[in-house]
């Protein structure tokens, strides 16, 4: 029988009036790794936060090796055996690798003041060889230079050089290619055979049962099961998150008729970013782009919409045909885009909720003034249909879950009544629960004859909603493909193969 390395006890945390734990009882075992799960709001990373010390709780206790421990600050965690690796990193930009792995240890230092840089970077080095990184990356080249998954493994290398006994990752691969995801469990695994315990916080179920020995659920600040992962199935995994039957996750399309062109794109071509690409769009139709990270799907979608400058080809929207010159002018267009970054182009996270999903109601209608009733009509309308979870409309966008930031965004839009909606990740950081609510929409808006124009990473997504998908490589539109001809291995084999093929083009 295992040890057990960490047990909270009848821990609470409130924010505001918000009760985000809600007597949390929890035993991690040494040398385990365990996946802790629950739809966003659920408390996942509010507990991950406070055993990290990132947050105090209200009230509790905490045991760490047996031994009652508090933890005033992450410091205070890290010196006991803590580590956690946040969806924000914790990482100097302009900064080298080896600084920043050693920024806090005293004995790296010269006299006190100077890092001996000398030191640091052979045992980066020696970090490096210690998990296995096979790339070969400089240790005095600058943070800022490096891929998210890249200073991903930065900051689990912080851990380690710090001796953690338990790592705690949270969220790690909401900002990774399925590549990089590869990579980032075959590190988690390398880790986990070395002796290290890992908490795991998701809400993606395959990383569940491709990583975990024991998943625990939460659910609205309450623990609700702990499972042995090879025992259960996904639907009783869902069931015990949401608290509810939802059905076939990915069985969710009801088509009616599709009508005629809404969109047109022709030889649109923007150098570096994609070339010669040509789709179309028909009321009542969901079109998927498919392809992997750096294909240019954003980059294309973005050229549509206007926010970046197409230098070839037409864009043909209703029968006004012309390249747009901004968003303000698509949305005039009646066009509207949930982009993929929704922190840094979705929302104004500083502004109350409300007035978040407002802005593109106000462009539209060209400044028009409302009264504070009207707009918390609007708002409250958007809340109720999208399910948002929060206490105040006025409260600011950066208080809410990543979910619920992502359901404002398309709240924002969908005050628009868009004839073209682009969907760019559209439910990236959104929980199984309201991902499903979501499919419903825009499988409810396709049917109400909207036409929407899908990006997804997320092949089964991608394969549910889509009744045509263009699949792209380099920067090519390489694949036409129906519904009924679409599969992950067809999506793939168009999107994997060489840049020397990607001008082939089943249509």
């Amino acid at each position: 029988m295992r040890n057990i390395l960490l047990r909270t006890t009848r821990i609470t945390k409130h924010f505001g009036g918000i009760q985000a734990l809600k007597g949390i009882d929890l035993e991690i075992f040494e040398g385990e790794i365990c996946a802790l799960v629950g739809e966003n709001g659920a408390g996942k990373s509010t507990l991950a936060k406070i055993i990290a010390g990132v947050h105090a709780y209200d009230s509790g206790s905490l045991e760490f090796q047996a031994a009652p421990v508090v933890f005033h600050s992450t410091n205070d965690a890290v010196q006991a055996g803590i580590a956690i690796v946040l969806q924000e990193f914790n990482l100097i930009p302009h900064l080298s690798i080896a600084e920043n792995i050693f920024l806090t240890h005293r004995e790296a230092y010269r006299g006190g003041f100077w890092l001996n840089r000398q030191v640091i970077r052979k045992s980066t080095r020696e970090l490096f060889r210690q998990i296995g990184w096979e790339l070969e990356v400089d240790p005095d080249r600058k943070v800022s230079e490096l891929t998210v998954a890249e200073q991903q493994i930065v900051e689990i290398i912080k851990a380690i050089s710090l001796n953690a006994r338990l790592l705690i990752l949270d969220e790690p691969t909401a900002a990774l290619s399925q590549q990089e995801v590869k990579k980032l469990f075959t590190l988690v695994r390398h880790l986990h055979a070395q002796g290290m315990t890992i908490i795991f916080v998701t809400h993606k179920l395959d990383e569940v049962f491709e990583l975990s020995e024991r998943v625990i659920v939460l659910r609205d600040g309450i623990k609700t099961q702990d499972f042995i992962t090879a025992e259960i199935t996904p639907e009783q995994l869902i069931r015990s998150m949401v608290g509810r039957d939802i059905g076939d996750l990915y069985n969710v399309r009801h088509r009616k008729p599709i009508g005629e062109t809404v969109l047109k794109v022709e030889h649109l071509s923007r150098e570096n970013y994609f070339q010669d690409c040509s789709l179309e769009v028909r009321k009542g139709e969901i079109v998927g782009i498919s392809g992997l990270v750096g294909a240019g799907r954003t980059e294309l979608v973005r050229a549509i919409f206007g926010a970046d400058r197409a230098e070839k080809g037409t864009v043909t929207l209703q029968g006004h045909v012309g390249i747009l010159k901004s968003p303000v002018k698509a949305i005039q267009a009646n066009m509207a885009m949930v982009p993929e970054d929704r922190k840094s182009h979705g929302l104004l996270v500083n502004l109350p909720i409300y007035q978040n999903m407002l802005l593109a109601y106000y462009a539209l209608k060209k400044g028009i003034w409302l009264h504070n009733g009207q707009e918390q009509e609007l708002a409250l309308q958007q809340v109720d249909n999208l399910q948002i979870k929060t206490t105040q409309l006025r409260n600011r966008a950066n208080s809410l879950s990543g979910g619920n930031q992502q359901k404002v965004v398309l709240a924002k839009w969908l005050l628009t009544e868009p004839t073209l909606l682009i969907l760019d990740e559209p439910t990236r950081g959104i929980d199984i629960g309201a991902k499903f609510e979501l499919y419903r929409l825009i499988d409810d808006l396709a049917s109400r004859g909207a036409a929407i124009l899908l990006v997804s990473s997320e092949l089964p997504e991608i394969l549910a909603l889509s009744d045509r998908i263009f699949v792209m490589n380099s920067g090519n539109i390489v694949a036409e493909l129906s519904h009924a001809e679409a599969s992950e291995e067809t999506i793939l084999s168009y999107a994997a193969r060489s840049s020397n093929n990607s001008e082939e083009r089943n249509i």
